[in-house]
């Protein structure tokens, strides 16, 4: 997979979890972007938890394990979506 594959699959689980109010489990997300990402769960699983280790998504320590964009995703989305500078 290329950087920019990699992007765009990363965008696409933002905009997933943005659309979602509260929590969404990988079953969901998967649901959500598989048909055009062509993705396993255990590779999204791997992706959410890179998200999770940069601080960008967080897990709810629940079964089966949810996820929800943390504060400082959505400050960093609200920046880009209006120009403002970091």
């Amino acid at each position: 997979m290329t950087d920019a594959e990699r992007t765009y699959t990363n965008l696409m689980i933002f905009k997933t979890m943005a659309s979602t109010k509260g929590r969404i489990s990988v079953k969901q997300i998967h649901a959500a972007i598989e048909p055009n990402m062509g993705i396993s769960i255990r590779s999204l699983q791997r992706y959410l938890n890179g998200l999770v280790h940069w601080g960008l998504v967080a897990k709810d320590g629940e079964t089966p394990q949810g996820f929800t964009l943390t504060d400082h995703a959505k400050q960093l989305f609200a920046e880009l979506a209006s120009g403002t500078d970091a």
